[in-house]
């Protein structure tokens, strides 16, 4: 059972008893707004977050009956370490996701052989441009300190990356500092114009902390609680899908 919750923010809360409830509703919108994209244009992209959270939903999708031939998996946002590296967002997605069926989706990473981040954004901002026009859908996290992608509060580049003119689609950051972002401070991530264009949107919640967390956000600045900024931006396109 699930109750849709009003919201004055315009976007859809969804809340669910289990996790697993939640999970299967997360796979079912994800392969319908992907199967609608395919059958309008003929491909669909699919732009996805790293963490925990999202890994149910990674597993429940990849076998799937969907045309995964026609769409391209991409990030949202990446480390900067080997794409072995058990902290890495592709390694992560390799493993629960692009298996099974969803084995014959492309895929396009954010790691590069650049020696930085700053140094990958323009190849990777290429890379990624065409699969942005706009990303059919996007799977978000948050943070228990209000960040999504990689849009940490007191990083470098959270302005640059955030406001980023349309044209470009990937930004660095550097969350030297950053207690969220730990040993793993230099990450690649998708700009603000680039997720806010989005055709559909799913931030997948657990927990009565961050439920709390994403209703401050609403009330704070989105410099201090960044997944403001996508929450506003989105709009009625974003789907929030909690669970306790």
């Amino acid at each position: 059972m699930v109750r849709r919750d009003a919201d004055r923010m315009k976007h859809e809360f969804l809340s669910h008893a289990t996790r697993e409830e939640a999970v299967d509703f997360a796979a079912r919108m994800a392969a319908g707004v992907l199967e609608a994209a395919i059958a309008d244009s003929g491909r669909a992209s699919f732009l996805v977050s790293g963490g925990s959270t999202p890994v149910p939903l990674f597993d429940r999708l990849a076998n799937k009956e969907l045309a995964w031939g026609r769409v391209t998996v991409g990030l949202v946002d990446e480390r900067w370490v080997s794409p072995v590296d058990a902290g890495s967002n592709e390694r992560l997605v390799r493993h629960h996701l692009l298996t099974g069926r969803a084995g014959a989706a492309g895929f396009v990473p954010m790691k590069t052989d650049a020696p930085t981040a700053s140094d990958a954004v323009a190849d990777r901002g290429m890379a990624y441009k065409p699969h942005c026009d706009p990303i059919d859908l996007i799977v978000l996290g948050m943070g228990n300190d209000g960040h999504t992608a990689s849009w940490f509060p007191g990083s470098k580049g959270l302005r640059d990356a955030m406001q980023a003119e349309e044209d470009r689609v990937v930004a660095a950051i550097d969350a030297t500092g950053c207690p969220v972002a730990g040993s793993m401070p230099h990450r690649l991530t998708l700009t603000g114009s680039a997720i806010i264009d989005s055709d559909a949107a799913i931030l997948l919640l657990f927990g009565v902390e961050k439920r709390e967390v994403f209703e401050a956000a609403l009330k704070s600045d989105p410099a201090e609680k960044p997944i403001r900024f996508a929450v506003d931006g989105l709009g009625p396109r974003l789907t929030v899908i909690w669970a306790p």
